[in-house]
């Protein structure tokens, strides 16, 4: 997860997303708050590694947490993918946003959107990075779901290997959408080769 609540006395609760707490706050700082699962209410662990993106995990196993039980098993990817594709579509709209929040429960529908945009006119837009397999019929499930609630929804996919490749599963999803209206993001992992130099070995 990118988001926990902080737990300070005397003081509400509240949702602190990683994104924020990396610009604003140091290493040290963080670790020394106390923060909570805003679903469950066990505690978290900020992970702040010097390579991988910062995250909240769960200090124990966190079988009855909704959020282990409706999102999807969460890789660094998939938290970097729904990063990048909240802070585009906040660029997207500018002054219309109201606030962005990042993984957003919705318990009738059994969802928890990655990110979720509000505009200053009320409207809802769910954030859905996709990752892993998903069929055209289960989009649909999703999408219309997010609908019946009044909620649009930005469906991102991340083009590789056996993802959107013309005519490969992904390429149909993204045509439905296409088709029905929806906005629908793509996004291409990238390597960057970088020269760090070496030690010489001993021989």
């Amino acid at each position: 997860m990118i988001s926990a609540l902080l737990i300070k006395e005397g003081i509400e609760p509240r949702v602190f997303d990683m994104v924020y707490l990396k610009q604003k706050r140091s290493r040290e700082d963080i670790k020394a708050q106390t923060w909570e699962c805003k679903f469950c209410g066990k505690e978290m662990t900020p992970r702040m590694g010097g390579i991988r993106a910062w995250y909240f995990a769960h200090k124990r196993e966190a079988s009855e947490c909704p959020y282990e039980a409706e999102s999807e098993k969460e890789g660094p990817q998939h938290r970097a993918l729904k990063r990048a594709a909240a802070e585009a579509m906040r660029r997207h709209f500018g002054t219309q946003v109201a606030s962005l929040e990042y993984e957003v429960r919705f318990p009738h529908i059994k969802r928890i959107a990655d990110a979720v945009i509000t505009l200053n006119d009320a409207t809802r837009v769910a954030i859905e990075a996709q990752i892993s397999p998903l069929t055209l019929e289960q989009l649909r499930q999703r999408t219309d779901s997010y609908l019946r609630d009044e909620i649009e929804v930005v469906w991102v996919f991340l083009e590789k290997d056996g993802g959107l490749r013309q005519g490969g599963l992904w390429d149909k999803c993204r045509e439905w959408l296409l088709d029905e209206g929806h906005l629908v993001l793509t996004a291409r992992a990238t390597t960057v080769e970088t020269n760090i130099p070496l030690q010489n070995l001993p021989e």
